[in-house]
Parts: structure tokens; C-alpha cells; sequence
């Protein structure tokens, strides 16, 4: 009963036609361009709109989830065949959706969907609110509108945009900060943004008394992180300069006082830079075991912003313990106006690379400018070392796409991360991860988690990876990047490593687990607690009742092939003791044998002090001697276990326990022509 489960690589192959216009170059074939059939209308407006990668239908495969332009939301499940649209029946209320999100709320073993939005494009300019965020619950008769029953409410007729997902109050379920993009310069949308508590299956608005509310600002979105090293999650907020250059903003950094209090600490961070952000994406690409933070920039020449005209700020935790912008030094300072980005080890060498989606929206007196999508590949050394990322835009596929988000997941099942993007262009679009063909020595492995003292999607855990002599950092996170979910999984490339030496999970709720010998190119499902689960005995005469310990979110559980609807069952002995319990709609299980009988195991002598002790044996039979223990003039008291002085010497009594009975005979019987003390 180990909670892990490994999935090898299937042997088929399929592919989609190819829907964008490329030349290849030398270094393209790390991609492969791919679409749907049929297209998928992503096409979006100015601020972009979400993608989600994550498994809604808990079947195994990722998912796919959009929205567009026509304030509309496009469900598709994954499978061996592609994508398949459905509809399940969620209609998006007023306005445009924006972040969606996939998460089980009530930790129940399902997936809910929650989604933010904005004003309609119509409005941007206007100062008009229409909008109507949303919570949708996954119950026995499909999906229902809950949004007031959860307090989602109080974000109507707010230009709610990002989400960030997290259990900052450590009691078991999600809590979530959502961005609001209010403009104080003109007056539009005047709300600050908002943190909202999970508390008996509602949110509640923790904004004022957590300090969050910490004046307006034009919020694209913020990241939960531990920004200080004190072990406990803070928020990171990004923010727009807004549409006037007389409006400056900046960044923000709430540190957790893990009393329900968050106090605004940007400078002391060194994380209070102005500038258009636009996304921000959190990870250790430079492998020291702090997380660093990058944010995307708008470029826009000498239209508006006196801000840094760079593609975004790299900012690394530095030895005094606040985080310096190095941009420059590490070979992230290329100029463009940039929109969503994330970390991703597309080539499988245990580095990660980063990736930034431009866009082709221009508020300038010219003419439209099309944008390159950047692409950076780590340089395989510690960026402390002097070594910068590599630009290689020129060389991959995506570089042409008309994207505004993008987000990775898994939609071949080959246990690489794909990318999808949408947001400028007409339809989504699809890179298929070919790191296999250019890569055939290396590596790779695919990690899900599940919660059960924590959140079922065990958000806010950090996986540590060790291989070939360096540790690799994740933290599985739901929020982050610009309006994009990613796949629940976590990818990690082990370069020509065949194992991974260890994996170790630290929980949200404070546990670890860790796995030794982890082979490669598997998938590996980790359960939180699963080595402390197991099986209670109560004895009922010649049966005995077995009574399965498993999480409160299990959502089945099989006995020797039978499907039960209860966690204790009355067995005889030597009957087969198998089970499963199953969660996440058998993403996750937990499985063993129990092998028990009545007495447990071999009958003789228990007694270490005895002549005759068996060590194997489980049960007394009363056969214990003490002949060569005790001394002359003494003799072994079965009542006070020890030897003591004989009272009557030659007394029938022999073991002086208050009877004449068999025991002294064997005792007599083992003296036998002994001669008596005087």
C-alpha cells in the first residue's frame, strides 16, 4: 500500500493537422505545430481571456477549457483520439469570462469550475460594469449554479480578472485571491481587490480586516509564494500602469502573519517596481532552492509608459533576504510588449526554459506591430554562475502564434508538456512536445498529487526532485501565469537520468512524503499520508470486523472485486482480504492484501527468562521452564516472575503458587534425585 501508481508511455501515436504557416528552422524540431478539428474559436479582445489544461472529467486525460471573444465557454475532454467538444450544461453569465478554473471545492473528490469576469470589450472605455463571476458545483445531477450559496456574488459588476488559489489558513480546503482591474486615474471600476476566505462551504470577504485592501489598482493577477522564508504563504500582486502615465503603479507584496493579517512589504522585498505588468510566473530555474518571480512588461516606445521597456523583470532572492531585478544579467531584457509567459522544461534536461507570449495589439499612432514569441533556453548551469538564458525565438514553431495566454498540459499521453495558446489569433493553437525525437536518451517523469489532511488537489505543495547530483523545485500552484491553469501534473526532465534518486512531497497541512528509486518515463500518483493508512481489526468470536482507515473523500472502495458503501467488513478467517479505495473518480487509489487468523501466529513459550523461550512464538501454551535459572535455595515464582527463597524446602507446593497441581510435578519431575537442604 505505497499510493503511487506508474503509467508507461502508450504505443500509439496520433497527430492533428497543422493550421499555422512556418518556415522550419534548424531548431523547430523540438516542436511539432498541431490543431484541432474542429477549430477552436479562442479569438479575444485587448486583456486576453483564460485557458485551463486540467482534468475535469477525472479520467486521465487533460482537459481543455476557453473562452472567447463572444463572452462564450468551450469545453473539450482529452482521450487517445483528441479532443472532443461537450457541453456540460455551464452557461457564463454577464460579461466576458476571464480566468478559469478546475478545482474540488468542497473536497469531495470532484472537480468544480469557477470562472472571474470582466466588462465586455464594448465598455472598456466607457467606465460601464456588467459582469457576473461564477461557481459551478459538480453534483449528482450534472453541474449547478452556486455562486451565491458560495458568496461568489459579491464580485458582481467588478472587473474581476486573475485568480490565485490557496489554503492560507492551513484548515483543509481553498481560499482565493481574486485581482480587480479598477483604473483610480479615470475613475473606472473602483474597487480594490478582494480575498475571500473558505468557511463552512461559502466564501467569505476577508479583504479589509486581512489588510489586502490596500488601495486600488489596476490588478492583472497575483501568486501565492513564500516571499520571506518563514514557511508561510504570501501574495504577490502585479499590476498596470493603467491607461495614463500620470498613474504610476506598482507591484505588491503582502507578507502572511499567519494570524490572518497581511501587511504590504513590497519595498522592503525589493519587489515594488512600476512597471505594465502583465503576468507573472513563479520557479527555481536557477535550481538554488528559493523560487524566483518573473513578470511580463508592455514595450510600447514613447507612447505612454516611462516604465522599463523590457519583455519583463526577472527578480532573484538575494543573500540579504529581498529579492534583486537582474533582468539584464541573466538574458531576459529582450523589448517587446509581453503578455502571458510560464516555466517549462520543454527539452527534458532537468533545466527549465521559459516561454512569453507577445501580442499584436498596439496603442500607438502606427500601425499594429506583430510580435515574436519569445523562447528561452536555459543554459543547463546555475544562472549564478554567470550563465544567461539563450534566446532561440528564431528557431521554434511558436514564435508566429497570436497568443495572449498560454498554458502547458498533456494532450497525447506521452508524459511531455504541450503548449496551447490563444488570445490574438482566430483559433487556439497547439505545440506537440517532439523532445523525444531530437531527445531520444533523455528522460522524463509525470507526478500528480493528492491530498487528503490537505486540500483534495494538494495546491500549495512543493516537490523536490533529486537526480544526477542537483535538486529540482516545483510548487504545484492554481492561479499563476496570466489567466491560465495548467495541467495538475507536474513535469520534470531527467535529462539521460534512467531514475530519479528520490521525490520528496512537502504538504500544505505540514506532512512529507518521499519515494526512492523512481524510474523514468513513468507517471508516479502520490497520496499524502498513504504510508500511515491502514487496516483496524475488532474481533466478533470467529470472524473479525476489518475497518478500511482511508481519507474522508474516498469516493469507492472494492473488497476482493465487490464495490462497497461501507468502510468496515466482517470476515472469517482466511478469507482473501483484498480492497481498493479509489478518489478523484480512480485518478487515485490506495490498494493492499490484509492476511490475519484468530491467533495470530505460532503457540509455545513466551517467556524470554524461560529455558525454553521461542522467540517465533505469538501465544503462551504454558509449556515455559526454569530449571537452570534460579539458584540453590531458590526457586522461579510464576506469580512474582522471578526467583525467591524457599520457604518449605521439599514442599509439594514447589512452584509456591498455592496449589498442588501439574506444574509442581514437572517441576519435581525435573529435580528428580536431588538432594534436599538440610
Amino acid at each position: 500500500m505505497n499510493g503511487i501508481r506508474e503509467r508507461g508511455v502508450p504505443a500509439w501515436k496520433w497527430a492533428w493537422l497543422c493550421c499555422i504557416c512556418c518556415c522550419a528552422a534548424d531548431g523547430s524540431a523540438q516542436w511539432s505545430p498541431w490543431s484541432l478539428a474542429p477549430s477552436i474559436e479562442a479569438y479575444t479582445n485587448f486583456t486576453g481571456q483564460g485557458i485551463s489544461c486540467v482534468d475535469f472529467n477525472l479520467d486521465g486525460w487533460d482537459d481543455l477549457t476557453v473562452s472567447n471573444a463572444s463572452n462564450e465557454l468551450l469545453f473539450y475532454t482529452g482521450g487517445p483520439d483528441g479532443l472532443t467538444e461537450v457541453d456540460l450544461g455551464i452557461v457564463p453569465g454577464t460579461g466576458r469570462p476571464i480566468a478559469l478554473m478546475w478545482l474540488d471545492l468542497d473536497n469531495d473528490g470532484d472537480r468544480d469550475f469557477v470562472h472571474t469576469a470582466a466588462m465586455p470589450f464594448s465598455l472598456f472605455f466607457e467606465g460601464g460594469l456588467v459582469s457576473q463571476s461564477q461557481v459551478w458545483m459538480c453534483e449528482d445531477q450534472g453541474f449547478v449554479n452556486r455562486t451565491e450559496e458560495w458568496g461568489l456574488g459579491i464580485l458582481e459588476d467588478r472587473a474581476a480578472h486573475g485568480m490565485a488559489w490557496c489554503d492560507m489558513d492551513l484548515d483543509g480546503d481553498l481560499d482565493v485571491m481574486v485581482a480587480i482591474y479598477a483604473l483610480e486615474c479615470q475613475g473606472l471600476w473602483m474597487t480594490e481587490n478582494v480575498l475571500l476566505e473558505q468557511e463552512g462551504g461559502q466564501f467569505v470577504d476577508v479583504s479589509e480586516p486581512s489588510g489586502l485592501a490596500a488601495g486600488i489598482q489596476a490588478s492583472f493577477q497575483g501568486a501565492w509564494l513564500d516571499l520571506n522564508g518563514d514557511g508561510l504563504q504570501d501574495i504577490f500582486v502585479i499590476n498596470d500602469a493603467g491607461i495614463d502615465a500620470n498613474c504610476p503603479t506598482q507591484n505588491q507584496a503582502f507578507i502572511n502573519g499567519g494570524d490572518g493579517s497581511f501587511t504590504e512589504s513590497a519595498a522592503e522585498m525589493g519587489l515594488d517596481v512600476a512597471m505594465s505588468a502583465m503576468s507573472v510566473t513563479v520557479s527555481d530555474p536557477d535550481g538554488d532552492g528559493a523560487e524566483e518571480v518573473f513578470v511580463t512588461n508592455q514595450s510600447m516606445g514613447e507612447f505612454y509608459y516611462p516604465y522599463p521597456q523590457v519583455t519583463g523583470a526577472y527578480f532573484d532572492l538575494g543573500s540579504t533576504g529581498a529579492y534583486e531585478e537582474r533582468s539584464s544579467e541573466v538574458g531576459l531584457d529582450t523589448e517587446r510588449w509581453s503578455w502571458g509567459s510560464m516555466w517549462i522544461d520543454q527539452d527534458l534536461d532537468g533545466w527549465e526554459d521559459l516561454m512569453v507570449a507577445t501580442s499584436p495589439w498596439s496603442l500607438s499612432a502606427s500601425a499594429v506591430e506583430f510580435y515574436d514569441n519569445y523562447f528561452y533556453r536555459h543554459p543547463g548551469a546555475p544562472l549564478n554562475a554567470g550563465a544567461g538564458f539563450e534566446e532561440v525565438t528564431d528557431d521554434w514553431w511558436g514564435k508566429d502564434a497570436l497568443w495572449q495566454s498560454i498554458a502547458r498540459g498533456d494532450f497525447n499521453g506521452d508524459l511531455r508538456p504541450d503548449v496551447v495558446g490563444a488570445g490574438g489569433g482566430q483559433y487556439a493553437t497547439f505545440l506537440l512536445n517532439t523532445a523525444g525525437e531530437d531527445h531520444p536518451s533523455r528522460h522524463r517523469l509525470a507526478v500528480s498529487l493528492c491530498g487528503t489532511h490537505s486540500n483534495t488537489e494538494a495546491i500549495g505543495s512543493r516537490l523536490v526532485l533529486h537526480a544526477n547530483g542537483r535538486s529540482q523545485q516545483r510548487t504545484l500552484r492554481a492561479g499563476e501565469d496570466l489567466f491560465a491553469q495548467h495541467s495538475a501534473t507536474q513535469f520534470f526532465g531527467l535529462g539521460a537520468m534512467e531514475s530519479a534518486d528520490s521525490l520528496e512531497v512537502f504538504w500544505p497541512m505540514g506532512g512529507r512524503s518521499c519515494l526512492y528509486d523512481v524510474p523514468g518515463d513513468s507517471a508516479v500518483s502520490i497520496i499524502e499520508g498513504a504510508e500511515e493508512m491502514a487496516v483496524e481489526f475488532t474481533a466478533a468470536g470467529d470472524s473479525v470486523w476489518l475497518h478500511l482507515i482511508v481519507p474522508p473523500q474516498w469516493t469507492s472502495v472494492v473488497w476482493n472485486g465487490d464495490t462497497l458503501d461501507t468502510l468496515s467488513v466482517l470476515v472469517a478467517e482466511g478469507e482473501p482480504t483484498f480492497y481498493e479505495a479509489f478518489w478523484f473518480g480512480g485518478l487515485y487509489h490506495l490498494e493492499g492484501t490484509v492476511e490475519w487468523s484468530l491467533y495470530g501466529g505460532a503457540v509455545g513459550c513466551t517467556n524470554p527468562m524461560a529455558d525454553n523461550y521461542q522467540s517465533e512464538a505469538e501465544e503462551d501454551d504454558g509449556s515455559c521452564t526454569y530449571n537452570g535459572l534460579c539458584g540453590p535455595g531458590t526457586f522461579w515464582s510464576v506469580a512474582d516472575q522471578q526467583c525467591v527463597a524457599e520457604t518449605a524446602p521439599c514442599s509439594p507446593d514447589i512452584n509456591a503458587n498455592g496449589f498442588v497441581d501439574v506444574a509442581d510435578i514437572l517441576l519435581l519431575l525435573g529435580v528428580f534425585g536431588q538432594a534436599c537442604a538440610p
